[in-house]
């Protein structure tokens, strides 16, 4: 390499459309936080570049020594056709994230090297075998890392005015403590939930915003509140930094009053919660045991006492689904006058429990339906309704709550806390439902 640094390109590939075509935009609504994150984990003794592949085309023939990419579900066929054009031009490939990990055998087809799990112990070891010639084909850790005095993330190495919401990844747990049989992400962090010290969290959050001036961020934590004083906690060391930020957590968390009023004067703009189904018969169908149908109402009220504005994410299809959840769902959220919700096929990934039951039953007859963009499609026969019913109920759902009279309903009579905030995205994901795009393409 002739004294230079050796050059890293890492990707993380767009998703593809049901023609096969790559799913291109101009914009997008928030940026990820995996190639930033490894791009702090790689050595300065390492030129490093980034590229959003939805955003930006990539350079082929950039003089590349190196290529990694993270894999998502959806983005797993456009990083395999990448690796394969890498790999035609001798550039080694390695792939890492929830695909590669939970299907390596089938990545190692399009990669040089797969990194299974969790890449902080195994990407100082993964680069000097490369620089030995020894790459391995897979690595994994031995162990979980502690999430003590990790990197950094170099988000200023993306083209940051190219998403609309300037708001900043940042990680303050890893993993979950519940085992919803449709998940990935226990199989993922086997079975683990762990937090960062809240110090480290705080620290990374002032050198982000002195690097880059944004003041908004995304904590992209599957449960920020899976420890309620860890949460509290942090919500607290927030609170004095002047931010503001988005989240997820379970909708059993608005129990504690405590915490909804921290995570308030913290700077919270934004919850994300997966309350997945109105039938409490189809929620223990897929072990989701923390929520309870039944209070939904009285929880949701306590974000509205504390201005807290929230999503909501449900799936269909499940195995206690019948024709009638569409409009029961539909009727819920009028009623309680939901801000913003997004509708969804269940679609468990492979080594998940409910994968491996519809499996075992003979019952998947789309295995690769979460592999495209702009589609709801049913991957398996539910047991209530016919995959073409589950399919068509989705995006009734999503036309309905995004119409010009669910808005007006639910954010205009009479206005409310969450109308303006309400009003901007809803408008964006009624331009999109009426061509049949579905609102989470805009992520």
């Amino acid at each position: 390499m002739n004294g230079k640094k050796p050059r890293i390109l890492l990707v993380q590939p767009t998703t593809v459309h049901l023609d096969g075509t790559p799913h291109k935009t101009r914009w997008r609504l928030i940026m990820g936080l995996m190639i930033p994150l490894m791009a702090g984990l790689t050595p300065d003794d390492y030129d490093v570049t980034l590229c959003d592949e939805r955003l930006e085309d990539i350079n082929f023939d950039g003089g590349w020594d190196l290529v990694g990419m993270t894999t998502t579900i959806g983005a797993s066929l456009r990083a395999y056709q990448l690796g394969d054009e890498f790999r035609k031009r001798g550039i080694p490939v390695v792939f890492g994230g929830f695909h590669a990990t939970l299907q390596a055998e089938e990545a190692l087809q399009h990669c040089d090297a797969v990194v299974k799990g969790e890449a902080d112990l195994v990407w100082p070891e993964l680069l000097q075998d490369w620089r030995d010639g020894k790459l391995k084909p897979i690595y994994k850790a031995d162990k979980l890392h502690d999430l003590k005095n990790l990197p950094r993330p170099r988000h200023e190495l993306l083209k940051l005015n190219r998403y609309l919401f300037k708001a900043v990844p940042v990680q303050a747990s890893r993993g979950c403590p519940y085992r919803c049989s449709f998940c990935e992400i226990p199989v993922f962090y086997d079975g683990a939930y762990r937090t960062r010290p809240i110090e480290d969290i705080v620290e990374e959050i002032k050198q982000v915003v002195k690097i880059t001036g944004f003041k908004r961020f995304q904590f992209i934590d599957d449960q920020i509140t899976g420890k309620h004083k860890f949460a509290r906690d942090l919500f607290k060391a927030l609170e004095p930094l002047n931010i503001r930020f988005s989240c997820l957590w379970t909708i059993n968390s608005n129990h504690d009053d405590d915490l909804l009023e921290l995570a308030a004067k913290a700077g919270v703009f934004h919850v994300n919660i997966g309350v997945e189904s109105i039938s409490q018969d189809s929620l223990l169908s897929m072990n989701k045991i923390q929520n309870h149908a039944s209070q939904y109402k009285k929880l949701l009220k306590k974000l509205e006492k504390y201005g807290i504005y929230y999503s909501l994410n449900f799936l269909f299809g499940l195995e206690e689904d019948h024709p009638q959840i569409f409009d029961d769902t539909l009727k819920f959220l009028h009623e309680v006058k939901a801000p913003e919700a997004f509708f969804n096929t269940v679609t468990p990934r492979v080594g998940t429990p409910m994968r491996t039951q519809l499996e075992d039953e003979g019952r998947v007859i789309i295995p690769d339906a979460d592999l495209y963009t702009n589609n709801f499609r049913c991957m398996f026969v539910p047991k209530n309704m016919s995959p073409q019913e589950v399919e068509e109920g989705v995006w009734r759902c999503t036309k309905e709550f995004y119409s010009l009279k669910s808005m007006f309903k639910r954010l205009l009579m009479p206005p409310g806390k969450f109308t303006w905030q309400g009003l901007t995205e809803n408008m964006l994901f009624y331009w999109g439902a009426k061509r049949q795009i579905d609102p989470v393409d805009y992520y």
